[in-house]
């Protein structure tokens, strides 16, 4: 660990404690230890919410047993500060970076630990939504709504023994909502800056044999200009989505059961040609739609502890980024980006005891891409075509989890991908979490991953075929400590991960290239205050140190120090508020108007955002929110704009 990452650990500690105190007083040592356990704490390992958490294993897990460090946003949270996209949800969680340029709808990655977004896998309910037509096979978060989603699992660290190449740094899972019983229809309409409309949709059924929820999210959002006005730029571009969604779970016998998610996006972005001076263009067009379904059967058929599962997956996305000359460009362009993957298993489960469990399965997953690019402007026509290339990924892997004594828990798993084109990579992790007291636990991971290159990296007319695939080793050590029951918990983790072949892009040759290596280290700390029964406080920090082994420099695009405050108050059982607070130092990124791209760095800033709540009636209630409540002006990537002072109204009605 480096000198300076032990000057964090000793600030980070300190500034816990320091939090701690400050409300320890107000909290009264006498607190009273009540049946339910806040909201507040829900995210807490040690807490006693002791949510299920179905993303860090394949085995049934808790927050309080699992050694892999997580992060719950529960469908509390998730309400408290109104959320619309997953991509605003996650700006709070500790390790876990969100970079868009432009406004709403433009491109959106994610960053967990340091690691690149081709490197963070992004499912739902299971559904791997990585994208293979896209650059680094990342996801674009900018579409993904939460209209029929009841938490968010976050999964730090690597995890390709459970999810294979595209879970190095992390894995991001969305859950779709359970139907309560009988029927209910939820309708919210709300309005705001911009001309900016939200119209969102739930009707559900719950029954003992079968469950069904579905939802309908319209968007019409008003924004900035993609190239950053800053610089020049004034045309405002506009978004449009339209999200469907579904998850239907039945037991027509008692030998098996079913599962089907199913979900379509379909948008259209206003983009401008590059950000910076100059980049404004009054009608060049991103139109996407996203298709993912899974279908999953469970079977109870063969013991009281063998279960064996069959699914099947499928996701379809396509692009199409079009600009015809206007007023200010003769520049053309048109393009279209198209991928598809198809995936089915099977696993088995033997669970014969409290003490021990096992599970071991298989999966092939195949994979196609095809593009077309072509522009004619100053420099004359240029074509890029990338027709019908494909990969295939065989997977085996083994997974046990054992107990000793309801302290100590240890989760391991070894898996083997033979990928049709990088041959045999085989993967391991371990996870223990011991508890030596009720109030403390202690955890740990270690795991190695692989990234295989994309078909874009490889084949497209600037990719490289010699590309190798990325390797990680990657480990954390924490803790986690209830101070007051259901009142105050803090946490503390150390991470460290080694990628060797990391994939880099040289902005002056314009090619792909392997690095010897890379480093990220730092640390992510926070604390669960609950001074009251009306108060509760969120605290997160992370410090991320990254770097390229070859050049000696951090990585594009990942800050340094991150921090979130999430204050929820209830002064009554009517009115709810949320007030958050995140603040960002400093980041590199290239600066593509000049040539070579010359390195430069984006300065810090911090947002605050608040949301409010008004239950009317128990069918109606009023809302509101503001997002960059002081109008701070920020960049996260260069050159790109950045939404100021966004205010939304409307009503939420639920029969």
């Amino acid at each position: 660990m480096t000198t300076r990452t032990r000057f964090l650990a000793r600030s980070a500690v300190a500034f816990l404690l320091a939090a701690c105190a400050v409300v320890r007083p107000a909290l009264g040592e006498d607190s009273a230890e009540t049946e339910e356990s806040s909201p507040a704490l829900a995210s807490s390992a040690i807490g006693s919410v002791d949510q299920i958490i179905v993303t860090g294993t394949r085995l049934e897990a808790t927050q309080r047993t699992d050694g892999s460090a997580a992060t719950v946003l529960t469908q509390q949270q998730l309400e408290d500060g109104q959320y619309r996209n997953a991509s605003d949800a996650l700006q709070q969680v500790p390790g876990l970076d969100v970079v868009q340029s432009g406004g709403p709808g433009g491109n959106t990655a994610i960053f967990i630990r340091g690691a690149d977004s081709g490197q963070t896998l992004v499912m739902l309910d299971g559904i791997e939504l990585n994208n293979p037509a896209s650059t680094n096979r990342g996801f674009n978060m900018a579409n993904l709504t939460l209209e029929n989603i009841e938490r968010v699992e976050i999964i730090r660290g690597p995890q390709s023994t459970i999810y294979g190449s595209d879970a190095m740094g992390g894995v991001i899972n969305l859950i779709s909502k359970k139907a309560e019983k009988g029927v209910h229809i939820n309708a919210t309409s709300e309005a705001g800056s911009y001309s900016s409309f939200n119209q969102i949709a739930n009707v559900s059924y719950g029954s003992d044999p079968i469950d069904v929820s579905t939802a309908i999210t319209q968007q019409n959002l008003g924004s900035v200009s993609a190239a950053s006005q800053q610089y020049g730029n004034g045309e405002p571009d506009r978004y449009n989505n339209t999200s469907l969604s579904s998850r239907i779970r039945a037991r027509p016998s008692d030998l098996f059961d079913l599962s089907s998610t199913v979900r379509y996006n379909t948008s259209s972005n206003d983009l401008d040609n590059f950000g910076g001076s100059g980049g404004d263009d009054p009608n060049r067009t991103l139109d996407s739609d996203e298709f993912f379904t899974r279908g999953d059967l469970t079977g109870h058929f063969l013991s009281e502890t063998l279960t064996p599962t069959a699914y099947v997956t499928y996701t379809r996305q396509t692009l199409s980024d079009s600009n015809f000359p206007d007023e200010i460009s003769i520049d053309t362009l048109d393009s279209a980006y198209n991928g598809n993957v198809l995936t089915y298993g099977g696993r088995v489960t033997w669970d014969p005891s409290k003490l021990f469990s096992l599970v071991g399965g298989g999966e092939i997953q195949r994979e196609r891409a095809d593009s077309y690019y072509f522009s004619d402007g100053a420099y004359g026509p240029y074509e890029d075509e990338l027709y019908g290339r494909s990969a295939q990924d065989d997977a085996l892997y083994l997974e046990g989890r054992a107990s000793y004594d309801e302290s100590l828990y240890v989760d391991a798993g070894v898996r083997n991908d033979h990928h049709s084109i990088f041959g045999n990579h085989t993967t391991f992790k371990v996870a223990p979490a011991w508890l030596p007291t009720s109030t403390t636990k202690l955890h740990a991971s270690v795991g190695t991953g692989f990234k295989a290159p994309s078909l874009v990296q490889l084949y497209s007319s600037y990719g490289n075929p010699d590309l190798d695939a990325e390797d990680s080793v990657g480990w954390d050590v924490g803790v986690d400590q209830d101070l007051i029951k259901d009142r105050a918990s803090v946490s503390l983790t150390f991470f460290r991960n080694t990628f060797d072949n990391l994939i880099t892009f040289d902005p002056a040759t314009y090619a792909l290239e392997n690095i010897e290596s890379a480093q990220t280290e730092g640390i992510e700390a926070g604390t669960n205050l609950v001074p009251s029964e009306d108060l509760s406080v969120r605290v997160a920090y992370t410090y991320t140190d990254t770097r390229n082994d070859l050049t000696g420099e951090s990585l594009l695009r990942r800050p340094r120090n991150k921090a979130a405050i999430t204050t929820v108050y209830t002064p009554t059982s009517r009115i709810r508020t949320q007030l958050q607070w995140r603040m960002y130092s400093s980041r590199a990124d290239y600066d593509y108007n000049t040539f070579p791209p010359g390195r430069i760095a984006l300065a810090g800033y911090g947002i605050v955002d608040i949301a409010l709540s008004y239950q009317v009636t128990s069918e109606l209630e009023i809302i509101s929110r503001v997002d960059n409540l002081f109008d701070k002006s920020y960049e996260e990537v260069f050159g790109f704009g950045t939404m100021g002072t966004t205010a939304f109204g409307g009503i939420k009605l639920s029969l």
